[in-house]
């Protein structure tokens, strides 16, 4: 078998897409991102629209990196001008299926806890699981778009939660 004349070498960059930029930028901000790069005040170019599939395409963007991963993946805040973006009714939050972006945390309750002060809204308060999933405790806010941010602490030297591990043991997480 011959190896591939290609590969995929690490995730880039993700896009949120936002109904008000500049609040989107804060609301990262809170969560510790720094913008790395401002593009509220760029032209797209005409062939931006193709890339995406789209007739046309216009917006603002500010790409944000976590200063702890400044090589990691970044988010790539967009607001578009052209065509609108549709976003979640926030009237059926917990009757939609929602869109989640999740994050390794350190100290995960210390986050709620300054997160609530600064008004961020929660789903429910931390969860704290049984020990066998390797998971200190996770907890999901809402961001300005009506996506959820998932924080998750692991277990030190766990990668992921150890869902199989737990589940086939006892049969419920």
């Amino acid at each position: 078998m011959s190896e591939p004349a290609w590969l995929l070498t690490r995730f880039y960059h993700t896009v949120i897409n936002c109904r008000d930029l500049d609040e989107s930028v804060a609301f990262f901000r809170k969560l510790g991102f720094d913008v790395l790069n401002d593009r509220r005040h760029v032209t797209w170019p005409a062939f931006v629209a193709g890339l995406f599939g789209l007739k046309r395409a216009r917006g603002r963007g500010v790409l944000m990196v976590l200063p702890s991963d400044p090589d990691g993946p970044m988010l790539d805040l967009l607001e578009w001008l052209e065509p609108k973006a549709e976003f979640p009714d926030p009237s059926k939050v917990g009757e939609t299926v929602p869109r989640i972006l999740a994050f390794r945390t350190q100290n995960v309750r210390a986050a709620y806890d300054d997160l609530s002060r600064q008004g961020v809204r929660f789903a429910q308060p931390v969860h704290t699981p049984e020990q066998a999933l390797g998971v200190v405790g996770t907890v999901c806010c809402y961001d300005p778009n009506g996506n959820i941010i998932e924080m998750i602490e692991l277990e030190p030297g766990v990668r992921h939660s150890r869902a199989n591990e737990a589940l086939s043991h006892n049969g419920k997480p």
